[in-house]
């Protein structure tokens, strides 16, 4: 994931207020008056000429430069954005605004590597307080994209008190610590940008580090996370109640083991997206755990007609559908399924399942013979008795007393 710096820029607003020390022509207030309505191209037409009449002008270079790069002609913007960091620089303490100013546009570029370089000129600390925040963003995405994300996070965490209702930085600090695989850390401050902004993609991006604390969590921390997840995950479906927003909220509850509750989201996706082989499968997967068996097994089908193509799917929907068969004895069906699956090993198993079946069948048949010729028995005793025959019936309950005990000893 990746963070994106905010567009303003900083010292802008103060030229246009203030001014600088600039030459009083009519160029300057032209581009200034132009640049104040984003006319960008007659803002840089109006700069280009203050940099001809005053060569050595820092922010001429400097609006020149952001005037281009609002025009996406960021070879000239950084050319010019280098100028004023090279005029700058001869001044005795050089103005970071520009450096700033120049990171911007080698983000917007992607030339991460001189942007960092570039940033890691000043510290967080030497900075007027209204440049942090945009140094802060800047430099985490410098140092995201050039493997240094721990150094992100020290910046980030360093700036976050001082303007602690900055989505931007929240976003930021989640995408850095994602990057290190700090989940924990990476949702809490995901979840507080979300907070903050309501953002779609942000709340996108809590869920996901939810999710991967709770895949890595202990027993209770997976539940917990996952719940986290869930929650989250409702909110952006009820702001926008899309397929993809509904998928994942079902998504979040299935891994928390609520099933019930996924399978509710999983027909809403459904209902969204009727051939979606996917929620097909969710939902076969929520009826096996709830143990409605013949619904998961038109779920899976359903899914396999509408997804088979997809070799992956395909195998996770033969799997389920062997544990399905096995779950119900059915071993032949089941060995088939784990076989399309490409689990030979399940498959070889639900061989022994057949036969111990087999066995039990036949044990089972035994038995219930074994007790009709007990329950005989036990007639006759009782017609001897009727027949005063008592020497006859005693012999007859004496052989059901060996009898009902070879009985319970083999048959319970």
């Amino acid at each position: 994931m990746k963070s994106t710096a905010s567009r303003w820029t900083i010292g802008v607003a103060l030229i246009i207020a203030i001014g600088m020390v600039a030459p009083v022509n009519a160029e300057w207030n032209k581009g200034l008056e132009a640049y104040k309505a984003k006319d960008w191209a007659t803002a840089s037409t109006e700069f280009a000429e203050v940099t001809k009449t005053n060569p050595d002008y820092v922010g001429g270079y400097y609006m020149l430069g952001l005037s281009q790069q609002e025009q996406n002609s960021l070879s000239a913007a950084l050319g010019n954005l280098r100028k004023a960091v090279e005029l700058d620089a001869t001044n005795e303490k050089p103005n970071p605004m520009y450096s700033i100013a120049l990171a911007g546009g080698l983000n917007k570029a992607k030339q991460d590597q001189e942007a960092y370089r570039t940033l890691k000129a000043f510290s967080l600390g030497s900075l007027p307080a209204n440049y942090r925040t945009r140094y802060a963003l800047l430099f985490a995405d410098a140092a995201n994209q050039t493997n240094r994300s721990g150094e992100a996070v020290n910046v980030l965490e360093a700036q976050v008190p001082a303007d602690s209702s900055n989505a931007s930085l929240y976003q930021a600090l989640g995408v850095s610590q994602d990057k290190l695989g700090y989940d924990k850390e990476a949702y809490a401050a995901f979840k507080r940008a979300y907070e903050l902004a309501k953002n779609e993609t942000i709340g996108r991006y809590a869920v996901h580090s939810a999710t991967e604390a709770a895949k890595r969590g202990s027993p209770s921390e997976k539940t917990r996370y996952y719940k986290e997840a869930a929650t989250t995950a409702e909110a952006l479906a009820a702001a926008k109640p899309t397929f993809d927003n509904n998928l994942l909220v079902g998504e979040s509850w299935m891994g928390a083991k609520q099933y019930s509750k996924a399978l509710t989201w999983f027909n809403k996706a459904s209902a969204q997206k009727s051939q979606n082989a996917l929620v097909r499968f969710y939902i076969g997967q929520c009826y096996t755990k709830t143990k409605q068996y013949s619904n998961a097994m038109s779920s899976l089908k359903q899914s396999l007609d509408l997804g088979g193509n997809n070799s992956d799917l395909r195998k996770k929907i033969y799997n389920q559908m062997g544990y399905v068969y096995e779950t119900t004895k059915d071993f032949p069906k089941a060995k088939q399924a784990y076989l399309e699956a490409g689990y030979s090993s399940k498959a070889a198993a639900m061989d022994a399942k057949a036969d111990a079946q087999a066995g039990n069948l036949q044990h089972e048949r035994d038995c219930r013979e074994f007790k009709t010729k007990i329950d005989a028995l036990a007639m006759q005793a009782e017609e001897f008795e009727k027949l005063g025959d008592m020497e006859s019936a005693r012999q007859m309950r004496e052989q059901l007393t060996v009898l009902q005990r070879q009985y319970t000893e083999t048959c319970r």
